[in-house]
């Protein structure tokens, strides 16, 4: 288990799901969402929706939200990802 304490700003992010279900939508079917928190501050960075029937977000996805986090962590990425 991390600890905010071991890590510094930006060292470090952690991806993970928000939702224990999926949400649904009528016209869209089910969704999860992803959240990516820095490790030491705990703010969350950013969120993407993926479609629930993927067992992991593609590309493009994974994409936006690791540049949504590098806008809101002024430009910088961070040393290590979990």
């Amino acid at each position: 288990m991390f600890k905010p304490k071991q890590f510094q700003v930006h060292e470090a992010w952690i991806a993970f799901k928000l939702n224990d279900a999926p949400m649904t939508t009528e016209a869209n079917g089910d969704f999860n969402v992803l959240a990516l928190m820095d490790t030491a501050s705990c703010f969350i960075l950013g969120s993407e929706c993926i479609r629930a029937v993927s067992s992991e977000p593609s590309q493009a996805e994974s994409r936006r939200l690791l540049m949504e986090g590098q806008s809101r962590s002024q430009q910088h990425l961070p040393k290590k990802l979990f």
